[in-house]
């Protein structure tokens, strides 16, 4: 029998999702930003993202958690 994932364990696999799903996003607007000759643009959108794009690394990864102050 397996043992289920720690929160711990949860929360860092919610981390990886997220950053490919980012990254998936960024690799289809690039597509398709090179395929309408929106070079420029595809550029733009690479040198903003290029470190998400060169690794997909959760731990290394800033991440923030924004709480609302209802007081």
């Amino acid at each position: 029998m397996t043992s289920l994932p720690s929160s711990e364990d949860d929360a860092q696999l919610r981390r990886v999702l997220a950053l490919t799903h980012q990254r998936d996003w960024c690799m289809e607007r690039l597509s398709q930003l090179s395929l309408d000759g929106r070079m420029e643009e595809a550029r733009a959108i690479t040198a903003e993202h290029l470190e998400l794009l060169e690794t997909l690394d959760a731990r290394r990864s800033l991440w923030v958690r924004i709480e609302r102050d209802d007081a």
